[in-house]
């Protein structure tokens, strides 16, 4: 897996349109994003899914998608 998966436009997405539609803060959308993150991982650890299977790149870009989404949502 390479570091974009087929959830990027739709992680992209997903914080545009929070940012758009919602007063959430910086702090808000950090824990969020990152926590959902965290989430899969530890999930992975646990259960044999391949929905969370994802390497350490990806898993950073999509954080970075996660803030240019959520970025230009609020400019």
């Amino acid at each position: 897996m390479g570091p974009f998966s087929a959830y990027s436009p739709i992680h992209f997405l997903i914080w545009y349109i929070l940012a758009r539609s919602t007063n959430m803060s910086w702090k808000l959308f950090f824990i969020l994003s990152i926590g959902w993150e965290v989430f899969e991982w530890i999930f992975s650890l646990f259960f044999n899914s391949s929905f969370f299977v994802e390497n350490t790149i990806n898993r950073t870009t999509d954080i970075i998608i996660n803030i240019a989404g959520f970025y230009l949502g609020k400019k």
